[in-house]
């Protein structure tokens, strides 16, 4: 294949795919082993992994991508991939046009190729799955709006002092990764990074945009949309292991995030 791609066009077999003006999504499916050659394409390309692992390889470098992955690639930058299982990915492609027009130069992208951890920019990509999948007369405006905030979000990465953010911190959320179903008390954390809690606090909320709290609550149900796309436990299990007392509050709190239940998820993501 040609080396670099044109707007609205990807790789992959596309399950569901909208185009207009400067703007080009796709929902698409690659098999075990694919191989994707090394190309670029000649607009900002933002992608949400689905479901599946793949390798990708960037400026000589390699990363590994799952499920809940949110990779920014700027136009024109190289880059190719591996897919160890068979995956699904959501495919978003913007022209500077669009975004010259839409955003009026207000939200200049990253220069270089970044895997986004913003909670926030996720749950808007994720909104726009949903929202490609309705194609109904207002899904263009909804994805449009979804899309600018997720580039808003895009644009504040190296502005938010990113690279810059204590060691500790890093500590702190690992700890909360870890259990996130029984995550440490707020004094525990303090005692762990040998800072004052009310400092913790502050510092915690500036870098990730929310409390400790709301935190738990967003990487509770993304681990749980994960564990769906791994497709090896059953939906009860998979809320209890998240922390949820009950299925019927897991679901209710996945449809207020993203807009389907978390069996309409699964079935999405086998193709029906």
């Amino acid at each position: 294949m040609s080396d670099l791609i044109r707007l609205g066009h990807f790789v992959g077999l596309p399950a569901h795919a909208q185009k207009y003006e400067g703007v080009s999504i796709a929902e698409s499916t690659y098999a075990l082993g694919t191989v994707v050659a090394p190309h670029a394409h000649d607009a900002a390309l933002i992608t949400l992994v689905l479901s599946g692992d793949a390798t990708e390889e960037n400026r000589g470098r390699s990363r590994d991508l799952s499920a809940q992955t949110l990779l920014f690639t700027p136009a024109h930058e190289m880059h190719g991939h591996l897919f160890r299982n068979a995956g699904r990915w959501l495919n978003m492609q913007v022209s500077d046009a669009w975004l010259t027009r839409v955003a009026a130069g207000s939200a200049p992208l990253p220069v270089l190729t970044q895997l986004v951890k913003n909670h926030t920019a996720i749950a808007w990509a994720t909104r726009i799955r949903t929202e490609l999948r309705q194609h109904d007369a207002v899904s263009q405006l909804a994805i449009e709006g979804a899309l600018l905030l997720l580039l808003t979000d895009l644009s504040r990465i190296e502005k938010s002092g990113e690279r810059t953010r204590p060691r500790w911190l890093v500590a702190v959320e690992s700890a909360i990764e870890a259990s996130t179903a029984t995550p440490p008390s707020v004094d525990e954390l303090a005692a762990m990074t040998g800072v004052h809690a009310s400092h913790l606090l502050r510092t915690f909320r500036r870098y990730n945009g929310m409390t400790i709290a709301n935190y738990v609550r967003k990487r509770r149900i993304e681990q749980a949309r994960s564990s769906i796309a791994a497709a090896k436990r059953s939906l009860s299990e998979i809320a209890l292991d998240a922390g949820f007392a009950d299925q019927s509050h897991f679901t209710r709190v996945f449809r207020q995030t993203y807009g389907e239940t978390p069996g309409q998820y699964a079935r999405s993501l086998r193709g029906r």
